[in-house]
């Protein structure tokens, strides 16, 4: 793989916010290109074009920077789904927003989970995943004892397969689609048809969920 040219002096550019949002941009290239493991501080810090010393003050080691990485797309891709959502339209708003906005972000942390980065080496709390938790929760707690069976699942679980799911996609898509022979199928209709799999799967395991709609397209 080729190496992208080095970014403008960031400090040449502004002050220290300026040049943390170019340190993490270097850094979430870098991690998404490489994996966890290649990248070092130095190959951040001439991405950057800053110094190695800089990148270190400003934000600390190796594992630092990349949980400040994750932290970063946190908040963006948990106001995708404003409150008071149903949670089928909650995890449509996350689907796109990070399979069409934000798709670096989801390989880098498919990539750095199938790599084995520890999980301690996170934020330790993803608020988009822990959003739909609460969601499924709530649609658990409302459903009818008619809606209930005795081996209904966790639904922390299914908040689990579908986040897997959805990581797995970003990471995969571009080898599972011609795998299964739809190597032609656009995006667009890919995306379309994954968030009707990811319904099927909150409707078939959620107990009171069955045949709900989202209320918004």
């Amino acid at each position: 793989m080729g190496v992208p040219p080095k970014r403008k002096n960031a400090a040449a550019r502004g002050g220290r916010k300026a040049t943390t949002v170019a340190i993490l941009d270097a850094a979430e290239e870098r991690f998404a290109a490489d994996g966890y493991d290649a990248v070092t501080v130095r190959a951040i810090a001439e991405r950057a074009g800053v110094s190695h010393a800089l990148v270190h003050r400003y934000l600390g080691t190796k594992a630092e920077i990349f949980r400040a990485v994750l932290s970063r797309n946190q908040g963006v891709m948990l106001a995708a789904a404003p409150d008071d959502l149903d949670i089928l339209t909650a995890v449509s708003l996350i689907l796109r927003e990070g399979l069409i906005r934000r798709r670096r972000y989801v390989r880098l942390l498919a990539d750095s989970a199938l790599h084995g980065v520890p999980y301690a080496q996170t934020p330790g709390r993803f608020a988009a995943v822990e959003k739909l938790v609460e969601l499924a929760e709530q649609v658990v707690a409302s459903a009818s004892p008619d809606a209930r069976t005795g081996d209904d699942l966790d639904p922390r679980f299914v908040i689990a397969a579908i986040t897997a799911l959805f990581l797995g996609w970003g990471a995969t898509e571009s080898w599972v689609l011609p795998a299964a022979g739809i190597g032609d199928m656009d995006e667009a209709a890919a995306i379309d048809a994954l968030e009707r799999v990811m319904w099927g799967i909150l409707r078939s395991n959620l107990p009171g969920l069955d045949g709900e709609e989202p209320a918004t397209d």
